[in-house]
């Protein structure tokens, strides 16, 4: 069989079940073979072993079921870098990456900033701001990425050391901030992405596969969203800015909250549909 004529397969298989079934077939494919996406649809007419066979149709039913295919190569791109991921991790979303553009922003005027990442999952918002930060030359920043998991703290370490970027980076196992000890405020700069889907809500299968407690939130998917703001304060020096994700069709239920805080507050993002994302902007008033 030519890899031409497996990739099809491959495709024909997933059509009834993913919305991107070439690009996933590729990706699975290029993973089995070690190579690139372009170094493969140069190759297709090349002969295909039967291990590599074996190995991608195996995949290919792995994704079929609804697995991520982020899980099954074990690594997805975020940032523009490779990042390495577990079940013990969300798979990122490049929607996540106006976090760090923001973040890039806000850093831009502040010599040796400290931040805070809470939830640091894979570490993909920590480790692309690092690597940011250090390309410009900053190096006298620090961040302490925060994480309740022990599992998805070593797959972040994991990933800022692939990045050159671990020596700036403290992990603390910590539900939000209650491991105050580890912690080492002011800081310039809270980060997070908490769980902020609701437990009522229908949501793809897809999301079976990824841990629940990094994805529902009691009270509209709002209950981590309000306990982070409530207290992050306390740990930002007075003009120091939150920044955090909250799921699409949130806003609604979340102004009323945060017009009871001493706060100004903007969100950025798209909330107009169900796959859209909002991100609060908050900071102290004077």
């Amino acid at each position: 069989m030519l890899l031409g004529e497996l990739l099809r397969h491959g495709e024909d298989v997933l059509q009834a079940t993913s919305s991107s079934a070439r690009l996933d077939s590729e990706v699975l494919l290029a993973c089995v073979l070690g190579t690139s996406r372009t170094k493969l649809l140069v190759a297709l007419r090349d002969e295909c072993s039967e291990e590599v066979a074996t190995q991608f149709l195996r995949d290919i039913s792995r994704r079929a079921a609804g697995e991520p295919v982020a899980y099954i190569t074990g690594y997805k791109e975020f940032w523009g870098l490779l990042c390495s991921v577990s079940p013990a991790v969300l798979v990122p979303r490049p929607e996540s990456e106006l976090i760090v553009e923001r973040a890039l922003a806000l850093l831009e005027s502040i010599p040796a900033p400290r931040i805070l990442d809470l939830g640091t999952g894979s570490g993909c918002l920590v480790v692309a701001i690092s690597r940011e930060l250090c390309d410009r030359g900053e190096r006298q920043f620090h961040c302490d990425a925060v994480d309740r998991s022990a599992q998805a703290l070593a797959v972040a370490r994991s990933n800022a050391e692939r990045h050159g970027v671990g020596h700036y980076i403290s992990w603390v196992e910590s539900d939000w901030f209650s491991n105050r000890e580890a912690l080492s405020p002011p800081y310039d700069l809270i980060i997070a992405n908490p769980p902020y889907v609701d437990p009522a809500e229908d949501t793809p299968k897809e999301l079976s596969f990824e841990p629940r407690e990094a994805l529902f939130s009691e009270d509209q998917g709002l209950r981590d969203v309000k306990s982070i703001i409530s207290t992050a304060f306390e740990f930002l020096n007075p003009r120091g800015v939150l920044l955090v994700e909250v799921g699409a069709g949130k806003r609604g239920a979340l102004i009323p909250f945060l017009d009871t805080m001493k706060l100004s507050y903007r969100f950025l993002g798209d909330d107009s549909v169900a796959d859209n994302f909002t991100i609060v902007e908050a900071r102290a008033t004077e």
